[in-house]
């Protein structure tokens, strides 16, 4: 009886630990269904350098009133950029109604 309780408890956390699996980080240009993409031809700015602080940052920038999600829009497209970081971290998506204005669902 022990041996099978031995056994079962062995068996469950194998097939707990085949269930995990890694999720590539989103990267700039990567591969997946995370691959953060930006058009061709766009130039960052100054402010966003280097891209790992402003990373980090973007967040205190926005509360600070720099500027606003909706300004974001103008460059940055919400479901090929931000919501998939933020749906890696687990934060809540960017909202923007006007944001389909700029950047239609099958368009750049």
């Amino acid at each position: 009886m022990k041996l099978l309780s031995i056994l079962l408890i062995i068996a469950f956390l194998s097939l707990g630990s085949l269930g995990c699996q890694q999720v590539q980080k989103p990267e700039l240009n990567g591969q997946g269904p995370l691959a953060l993409k930006v058009a061709r031809g766009t130039d960052v700015p100054e402010y966003h350098a280097p891209a790992e602080r402003w990373r980090v940052q973007h967040q205190e920038a926005l509360n600070r009133g720099d500027f606003s999600q909706r300004e974001c829009m103008l460059c940055h497209n919400p479901q090929t950029g931000c919501n998939r970081c933020h749906q890696y971290v687990g934060t809540k998506e960017i909202s923007v109604p006007e944001a389909a204005l700029y950047w239609p669902a099958h368009g750049r």
